[in-house]
C-alpha cells in the first residue's frame, strides 16, 4: 500500500464528512472525532444515498485508527459512490495524484526523493483540506429603506442544498444569522409577517465573510400593526384605508395564544370594526402570516398583544 493511497483515503474521509455536514451541520469537520452520535447519523446517510453501510467498529478501524490501514475495495467504492463518484478509481483520477515508484535512480536521487516525496504529500493534503475546510459567514439583515438593523424575532430563514432537505434557523437578537458551509455559494429564504419573502443568493468569499442583506417591508402589514398600537381621531379615514387593502372574500384568523385554546375567524368588515373601535384592549395586533390576491390581502393570521400598563 503506497503513500499516495493512504493520501487519496484521506481525502476521501474529509470528503465524506463534508457530504454528512450539509445534511446534519452539526456534525464536526473532523471525521476522526466523531463518536456514536456522528457515527450512527453516517450510517443512515449511506442507508439512504447508496443504500449501503458500514459498521462502528469498521469506523473505528479504519477512520480513528492511529496505524494506517486501507479498507477493502467494495468499502472505498462504496464511500466514494457517497461522495458523487462512480467508484474509488473514478474519485482517484479526479484528484490527479500518481505513485512514484523510483527505478534505476542512483542513492543519492535515492534519498532526495524520500525525502522530498513526504513533504510534497504533506502540502498536497493540507492545500485539498485547506480546499475543503468549513468556513463561517455571517448575513446581517437590514431594512433596504432606511438601512437600520432588523431585530426581528419572527424572522424566519430557510437554508437550502442542492439534493438536500432544507432546514431553518432564526436570527439572533443582533439581527443575524451565523452560517457554517464549504460551498462556493449559499441560498436561502427570507419570510417574515412584517418583509416581503426573498430568495437570497451570494457567491461566497472568504475576503468578505459578513455581508448585509437588505429586506423589503410589506407594507399592508406594517399599516395593519401601526393602526392597531396607536390612536387616531379620524376613524372613518382609516375604516376607508383598510377597505382598499382587504379583499371582500377575505378571510381573517385571530391565533390564541398557550392559555387559550383554537382561534377565532372574522370577515372583512368584522376584522376592520375590530381594529377601529376606540377600545385599546381589542387591538394590540401582532401579525403573523399575510396573503395577498390582486395586490388586496386574502388571508391573514394575527394575534393579539396585552396593551401597556399605565400605573
Amino acid at each position: 500500500m503506497s503513500e499516495t493511497e493512504l493520501t487519496y483515503f484521506q481525502m476521501l474521509k474529509q470528503e465524506v464528512a463534508s457530504r454528512l455536514r450539509t445534511a446534519f451541520p452539526e456534525v464536526g469537520t473532523d471525521i476522526e472525532q466523531w463518536k456514536g452520535k456522528e457515527i450512527r447519523l453516517l450510517q443512515e446517510d449511506l442507508i439512504e444515498k447508496v443504500n449501503g453501510r458500514v459498521s462502528e467498529k469498521w469506523f473505528y478501524t479504519h477512520v480513528k485508527s492511529a496505524h494506517a490501514h486501507l479498507p477493502r475495495i467494495d468499502m472505498l467504492d462504496l464511500l466514494s459512490q457517497y461522495v458523487g463518484f462512480e467508484n474509488w478509481d473514478a474519485f482517484k483520477a479526479s484528484k490527479g495524484l500518481t505513485d512514484i515508484v523510483p527505478t534505476r535512480i542512483s542513492v543519492r536521487k535515492k534519498q532526495v526523493f524520500w525525502i522530498a516525496a513526504p513533504l510534497c504529500l504533506v502540502v498536497l493534503v493540507v492545500f485539498y483540506m485547506n480546499a475543503h475546510t468549513s468556513e463561517q459567514y455571517q448575513f446581517c439583515f437590514v431594512n433596504a429603506y432606511n438601512q437600520e438593523a432588523i431585530q426581528d424575532a419572527s424572522l424566519d430563514i430557510i437554508m437550502l442544498h442542492n439534493e438536500e432537505s432544507p432546514y431553518r434557523i432564526k436570527a439572533g437578537e443582533d439581527g443575524c444569522i451565523q452560517v457554517q458551509t464549504n460551498q462556493d455559494e449559499v441560498r436561502f429564504i427570507v419570510k417574515g409577517p412584517y418583509y416581503q419573502t426573498d430568495t437570497i443568493v451570494r457567491r461566497l468569499d472568504k475576503q468578505q465573510m459578513s455581508e448585509q442583506v437588505a429586506l423589503k417591508t410589506n407594507d399592508y402589514a406594517w399599516m395593519i400593526h401601526v393602526f392597531s398600537h396607536s390612536n387616531v381621531e379620524d376613524w372613518q379615514q382609516r375604516r376607508t384605508q383598510l377597505d382598499s387593502m382587504i379583499r371582500e372574500d377575505a378571510r381573517i384568523f385571530q391565533i390564541f395564544d398557550e392559555k387559550q385554546i383554537g382561534m377565532e375567524m372574522y370577515n372583512k368588515w368584522e376584522f376592520i370594526d375590530k381594529l377601529t373601535m376606540p377600545i385599546q384592549s381589542l387591538r394590540n395586533i401582532e401579525i403573523l402570516e399575510m396573503q395577498y390576491a390582486a395586490d388586496k390581502i386574502k388571508e391573514l393570521r394575527f394575534k393579539q398583544t396585552n396593551p401597556p400598563s399605565h400605573e
